[in-house]
């Protein structure tokens, strides 16, 4: 990279939030064109993931900026001062049971478009996220010709994304069902609803265990109750089935 590619470069060397800006474009006729700069918002707990991908989706959009967030909550604190967002990348692998809930805090924050990332190709946490809104679900082991295609549609207004291939069976979509057979709620007592409502909102067993005066023991008992009722091997599972209900964690 030469001195003059470097103009304009700023980076955060810490593991807090940074952005990267080139400046601003200049078409041939000199005319500014930084008002069209796109700007992206990366979150991702690794920063050497984040750079590179920042500094990737640049290459594809010259003159466009890319904030940078360890995790959602890192994100937030962005929103009021980050302006306009123009797309959302989301690491979800921090929030295996909890990431349709990350999605729609994004959306909600920014009304941006979100596309996640996953290390792991679930379909029941795939559906819990594209049912919270997200647009796109990419695994990390794709092309990265795949996420430049993903965004470039998602940029031009496109409605609709390639499905991943492992939602698909014998030429079907995978239904909500195959990835996580619906149980009514009502079978769960006062107590487990709380403990699900809560479970939704992000919370760890202890921190449930602190928030409704119990231990941490008797919280595991509980979720292991409730699984048995809702017919689900995991929280993701228990993710999609809210997701699947409409219930939201405040309720």
């Amino acid at each position: 990279m030469t001195a003059m590619q470097m103009t304009g470069l700023r980076l955060d060397t810490g593991w807090g939030p940074a952005v990267i800006d080139r400046g601003r474009v200049v078409g041939r006729s000199g005319e500014d064109r930084a008002a069209n700069r796109r700007r992206f918002l990366i979150v991702d707990p690794q920063a050497m993931v984040r750079h590179g991908l920042a500094l990737s989706l640049q290459s594809r959009h010259p003159g466009g900026s890319a904030y940078q967030a360890a995790t959602v909550d890192e994100a937030l604190i962005l929103a009021d001062g980050a302006g306009k967002v123009d797309l959302i990348v989301l690491d979800i692998d921090l929030y295996p049971a909890t990431a349709h809930v990350a999605v729609r805090r994004l959306n909600d924050a920014f009304s941006a478009p979100v596309i996640v990332t996953s290390s792991t190709a679930d379909p029941a946490a795939a559906l819990a996220c594209l049912s919270a809104g997200a647009r796109a679900f990419l695994l990390k082991t794709d092309p990265g010709a795949v996420l430049e295609h993903t965004v470039g549609l998602i940029l031009s207004g496109g409605d609709h994304v390639p499905l991943p291939s492992w939602l698909i069976s014998k030429g079907r979509m995978i239904s909500r069902e195959e990835a996580c057979p619906v149980a009514p709620l009502d079978r769960l007592t006062a107590r487990q609803r709380e403990i699900f409502s809560l479970i939704l909102s992000g919370c760890s067993n202890k921190e449930i265990a602190r928030k409704i005066g119990v231990l941490e023991g008797t919280v595991k008992v509980h979720v292991r109750a409730m699984m048995q009722k809702l017919g689900a091997a995991n929280r993701t599972q228990v993710a999609v089935m809210a997701a699947r209900s409409g219930l939201r964690p405040d309720l």
